[in-house]
């Protein structure tokens, strides 16, 4: 019987047209009603059972027909409509440095009254300030780095400088001893930091100390360093009720006669006059307390010298020369090294050779008070500066041997080209902003080590000539 009712459709008709001519179906009774007639003829019991297989039956036929001529495949859910994507949207214009100096201004309102600042204070200390060009100048001209050392020193040891330091001293002599005895740090040692860095309070700066650390704090590669700093000077205008439109400084916000930094002064500054207050700005004796106590805190050790200038055997390895390489001083006297007159080296303890311009110029021995002067300004030639200027002042004699005098300064172009070769020749300078500082001097020893030359880190126009010559050689044999 299963073979009687077929479910394919394309062989339906013929099929149900065999089975009315096998039975007496008649036309136009529907196929189901006589089955079922049938059934319940042969045996009435089966009539509802019979009723039920026909309908499942008839379902199951219309369901395969409903899937068409896929033969019992699924069919696919409808795709889902594209979605449309947005176009990017055009890229911003870049921030002009006035509007970049307003928005550091106003996350800095912000910071500055979540650490207490008054609101009217930071207005007033930010009211009518705008970048000053002559920074970025300033910063990529300091003396220290660009003059010839030899030409930094004839300033620094200036015959004036030398007759006022020792006059102020002879002034000031009973707050220098006070301060020296408490310190350790000699009274010359003191007033050649105060000569040095303002002239005995002659030079204290010219711009307004927020406008300055703004400046670099907004934009540019001094933004770590003076971005606390501008929060520190607010707080000492406001502990130390001073006027912000008042508070004078260097191109990078030093200030007073000493030059302290903002953040220097709130953890080292003292009241060295008594009165209850610290002012850099108007009391020596402020002043001068604030620098012995930086470098005694820094490590100033009492009664022992800086160093002193040293005669070099031939032969000496100049790669040694660095102020990294510390060695005792016996063994620097071993190698040949004799204090000028060529007497055996004195001091003792652990120490330095130092040759600022190169082979052919000074060499000094250098022991660790000269390390803690470096922390009041790390340039080597700054530290050289106060070392001599504290000598003179003191009545002894300055720097004997001469200096190379023939070699020509380099031009910024010069200095920035320098650093660009021995970066191509895989030498690491930091950079190449035109400031020769030990890095770079580091950089240039290992080049001439590697090349026979004397490893002295003095850059001059005749290594500049030899580097120009082996980075373009390079660069050739890259094409």
């Amino acid at each position: 019987m299963g073979g009687a009712i077929c479910c394919q459709p394309q062989n339906g008709h013929q099929k149900t047209q065999h089975f009315r001519q096998k039975s007496s179906l008649n036309p136009g009774q529907p196929m189901v009603k006589y089955m079922m007639d049938r059934f319940a003829r042969i045996w009435p019991p089966l009539r509802h059972l019979a009723a039920l297989a026909i309908l499942l039956m008839a379902a199951a036929c219309a369901t395969v027909a409903g899937k068409g001529p896929s033969h019992g495949a699924a069919v696919p859910p409808p795709s889902p409509p594209p979605v449309a994507v947005a176009a990017p949207a055009p890229p911003s214009a870049p921030l002009t440095d006035l509007e970049k100096f307003a928005a550091f201004l106003r996350n800095a309102r912000v910071r500055a009254l979540g650490e207490g600042i008054r609101p009217d204070l930071f207005d007033r200390a930010v009211a009518g300030i705008a970048p000053i060009a002559a920074i970025g100048e300033a910063n990529a001209n300091q003396p220290e780095f660009v003059k010839p050392v030899w030409s930094y020193m004839d300033g620094a040891l200036a015959a004036r400088r030398i007759a006022n330091g020792k006059k102020l001293m002879a002034e000031n002599d009973a707050t220098l001893t006070r301060i020296e005895a408490k310190s350790g740090v000699p009274k010359g040692i003191l007033v050649a930091v105060w000569g040095m860095e303002t002239d005995y309070g002659r030079v204290m700066g010219s711009y307004n100390l927020f406008a300055a650390l703004a400046t670099l704090a907004y934009d540019g590669p001094r933004r770590n360093y003076a971005t606390p700093e501008f929060f520190a000077a607010l707080h000492i205008a406001q502990d130390q009720g001073l006027d912000p439109k008042q508070m004078v400084a260097s191109w990078a916000g030093a200030f007073g006669q000493t030059q302290f930094t903002p953040t220097t002064f709130l953890t080292t500054a003292v009241d060295g006059d008594g009165d209850g207050r610290i002012d850099l700005w108007r009391s020596p004796a402020d002043a001068l307390a604030s620098a012995a106590q930086l470098l005694a805190r820094a490590g100033w050790q009492r009664g022992r010298p800086w160093g002193y200038e040293v005669r070099l055997p031939a032969g000496f390895a100049f790669e040694d020369a660095d102020l990294d390489v510390v060695r005792p001083v016996s063994e620097w006297g071993a190698r040949g090294v004799t204090r000028l007159d060529g007497g055996p080296l004195t001091g003792g303890g652990h120490a330095s050779i130092y040759v600022p311009a190169g082979a052919r110029g000074p060499a000094f021995l250098l022991l660790p008070n000269f390390s803690t002067i470096l922390k009041y300004n790390n340039a080597a030639s700054y530290a050289l500066a106060i070392a001599y200027l504290g000598e003179r002042i003191a009545g002894r004699e300055g720097i004997m041997a001469a200096w190379p005098r023939d070699e020509r300064p380099l031009s910024l172009d010069e200095r920035i080209r320098f650093q660009a070769d021995l970066i191509a020749l895989g030498y690491d300078t930091g950079g190449h902003d035109g400031i020769l500082g030990r890095r770079t001097r580091t950089a240039l020893r290992n080049w001439q080590k590697a090349g026979g030359h004397p490893a002295d880190g003095f850059p001059t126009a005749s290594m500049l000539a030899l580097l120009d010559a082996e980075a373009a050689k390079k660069n050739m044999a890259t094409r």
